[in-house]
């Protein structure tokens, strides 16, 4: 296991290092600005200067969730790159390497809990040789801290429903899932599989420990203990994100859980100009370059980031009722570019949009369609159904959260492989152990004797 790591860990080192200098582009020179900020300043510089906020509107900016900078803002302070430049970056990228090793080890605790250590150590080997999650960990972007999160939570919810005691790992699993929330905004769909992780273990704990009680105390204990599970789960969850909800409402005025990104992210998929996309349909396009909302964009400059959050919401629901099919279709030309078949200018822009090759990209490309043939055949497999159902809501939600506004690859599909490379070792293991039974077979076939 720990060579298998050191690997993970190599391979993602070795391609920090072949693709330097790096210029990051896009959201990861974001990620990279405000982690200067925190460094600096300890949190997202509060100024009101125009442009200052998301979309050219008058910060402060609540926009891109804290979870990301706050971790390279940390790395800085560590490495005293608190200047920025080449080498903040390039120490970014390596603590970002290193996150990635951190997932491989994560997919490997899943899956040992899910499927056992056969599978544990296929799906180990695989997600280290992942082209998608290495390419991914060689860029500063925030997937790759919401995936460690996500297993992590999904991880301690597998132990919480074998646990004597499950209450402790089902805080910890919400602290977990509250980290994923401020990480990635869309992390927040872990809470919902975890939660029915938290009543079933909850349940188990009332069913092994109140024999001696009588039916109506019994009922009582059980609801009650029932019940206890979620309460846990979601108040260490809601008391992980309510710092930065105090933040938001101290600096910004309003009530923000987390970012006010949903204006500029639902109206940059659902106008004009995306649905007219004849190269890729209802892929996401910035406001500001889209006709339709020319106005909006003017006027953002006297805008705070709220209020335009707010316009930019109300535009994208107005286009949403005057097509009320475009949903279906965005999410289904979304769902094509997850599975890499919306043909192969949607992969190459994806990849250029966080400074992926063509050629890069490509190798992630194919090895997904392996990766993925060898999920559906995991799919029918005995060892896939040893995991509890709520595990695959999982990434199903993952996918739900997505689909419906840009599913750009390998980017917002990196949290849903790990599940897909898990899938791809039960089908492994599967035919290592038929291979593996054959001969055994063959030997112990009694051998026919000549006729005297």
């Amino acid at each position: 296991m720990l060579a298998i790591l050191l690997v993970a860990l190599g391979v993602r080192v070795w391609e920090v290092q072949r693709t330097s200098p790096y210029r990051p582009i896009n959201d990861g020179q974001s990620y990279l600005t405000l982690a200067s900020q925190v460094a600096h300043h300890g949190d997202y510089l509060d100024n009101h200067a125009p442009r200052s906020g998301a979309g050219g509107s008058i910060g402060p900016t609540t926009y891109f969730p804290p979870g990301y900078p706050y971790f390279l803002a940390a790395v800085d302070l560590v490495t005293g790159n608190t200047s920025g430049g080449g080498q903040a970056v390039h120490a970014a990228r390596l603590a970002t390497a290193a996150l990635g090793a951190v997932s491989v080890g994560l997919i490997g605790l899943v899956a040992f809990e899910a499927f056992g250590l056969g599978v544990a150590m296929i799906a180990m080997l695989l997600a280290a040789l992942y082209p998608p999650l290495i390419e991914l960990s060689g860029t500063p972007y925030s997937e790759n801290l919401l995936i460690p999160l996500e297993l992590a939570a999904v991880w301690t919810g597998l132990r919480a429903s074998r646990a004597a005691n499950p209450f402790p790992l089902l805080a910890l699993a919400g602290i977990f899932a509250g980290l994923a929330t401020l990480t990635h905004q869309n992390g927040v769909v872990i809470l919902l599989p975890l939660i029915i992780c938290a009543v079933q273990s909850a349940r188990r704990v009332t069913g092994t420990g109140a024999r001696a009680v009588t039916s109506r105390g019994r009922g009582r204990r059980s609801a009650a203990t029932t019940l206890a599970g979620p309460v846990v789960l979601l108040a260490c969850a809601a008391l992980t994100i309510a710092p930065w909800t105090i933040r938001n409402a101290i600096v910004l005025h309003r009530f923000i859980p987390v970012s006010d990104e949903m204006g500029i992210t639902l109206a940059g998929t659902y106008n004009p100009s995306s649905a007219a996309d004849s190269q890729i349909p209802y892929r996401w396009k910035y406001y500001g370059a889209v006709p339709a909302y020319a106005s909006i964009a003017r006027a953002s400059l006297h805008l705070t980031e709220p209020a335009l959050s707010s316009r930019l919401t109300t535009a994208a629901l107005r286009y949403v009722r005057s097509h009320p099919l475009a949903p279906a279709e965005a999410a289904y030309h979304n769902f094509r570019r997850l599975l890499e078949l919306e043909g192969s200018a949607a992969w190459r822009i994806s990849g250029a949009s966080i400074g992926l090759s063509v050629a890069t990209t490509r190798i992630g490309v194919y090895a997904f369609w392996v990766v993925a043939a060898l999920a559906v055949a995991g799919l029918f497999t005995r060892r896939a159904r040893r995991a509890p159902d709520w595990l695959w809501a999982v990434p199903i939600l993952l996918a739900l959260s997505v689909i419906l506004v840009n599913a750009e690859t390998p980017r917002f599909r990196a949290p849903i492989d790990p599940y897909l490379i898990m899938l791809a070792a039960c089908a492994a293991a599967s035919l290592a152990a038929r291979l593996l039974r054959q001969p055994r077979l063959r030997r112990a076939q009694p051998r026919a004797h000549p006729a005297r």
